[in-house]
């Protein structure tokens, strides 16, 4: 049998790695002020780059702030803020959101409030993500 030497040639797929910082806080402050904040149109290029999950963005407070009542929540911790830091010249602002708004969704998933919001403002490119800290399911957790 004759074995013979055979080189593959595959396309080279470019492999991207984004390196984040990310703090992660907590927030007894006032939920608005800080919803207020990471929506600034000044810093977000009028709102482009503002999502909400399971809220609106633009209804976010008042119905972050009717969750909590609803589930007699208002006290104490009001909310997460992560802050998401990548370097300027590695990503685009598009990308960036793409990540916050992924990242989040990771970690957060389909259980709590939260708006991700991407600033441009500075060189560097970041998102500001701001979770309700109230559970969204829970009644189901507490009735068990």
């Amino acid at each position: 049998m004759i074995y013979k030497n055979s080189t593959l040639h595959q396309p080279r797929k470019k492999v991207e790695f984004i390196m984040a910082v990310t703090k992660f806080l907590t927030r007894k402050t006032r939920l608005d002020t800080i919803i207020k904040y990471i929506m600034n149109g000044e810093k977000t290029e009028k709102m482009m780059y503002v999502s909400g999950v399971n809220c609106r963005p633009d209804t976010s407070i008042q119905e972050m702030q009717d969750t909590k009542k609803r589930f007699d929540k208002e006290d104490g911790i009001i909310s997460y803020h992560l802050i998401q830091s990548f370097d300027g010249k590695e990503i685009s602002p598009k990308k960036c959101h793409e990540l916050g708004l992924q990242y989040a969704k990771e970690l957060f998933g389909d259980d709590f409030q939260f708006v991700v919001a991407t600033h441009l403002n500075t060189d560097n490119v970041h998102n500001h993500i701001a979770v309700s800290y109230t559970h969204l399911r829970a009644h189901e957790t507490s009735a068990h």
